[in-house]
């Protein structure tokens, strides 16, 4: 998996429960990337969940403002969710694993049937959505 992609897999993925109860999953809301290089939200767009690059740091590259992952997941054990992504910007498809734990998030992006895979940590940003 390109290191693009991976972050990208990972910053759609990262989110966290703040202290109040979330209006929905865990992983909606502001989230930084643990390395410091980007900032996500993620939100409701239709039927699914849509992760988007909202600060990229100046100088990062393979990475944009705007970049979106479209991430379709289901609830698989406490804080926990599985499922699949797309990443527009680059035409991939992921399948896709996310636990919250407090205000801190963990995204794994694989392809080519799980044999290349990348993780994330994610630490919210602000309140949940």
């Amino acid at each position: 998996m390109s290191h693009r992609a991976g972050i990208l897999a990972g910053v759609v993925l990262a989110l966290a429960s703040g202290g109040a109860a979330p209006a929905g999953p865990a992983f909606l809301g502001n989230w930084a990337r643990n390395d410091g290089k980007t900032h996500i939200r993620v939100a409701p767009c239709g039927a699914e969940y849509c992760g988007v690059n909202t600060w990229v740091r100046p100088g990062h590259t393979g990475e944009k403002v705007g970049d979106t992952l479209v991430v379709n997941l289901k609830p698989t054990g406490a804080e926990r969710w599985s499922g699949s992504a797309f990443d527009r910007r680059r035409n991939r498809h992921y399948t896709m694993l996310v636990h919250v734990a407090g205000r801190r998030m963990t995204t794994e992006g694989c392809i080519l049937g799980g044999m290349m895979c990348q993780s994330m940590g994610w630490s919210r940003l602000g309140r949940t959505i």
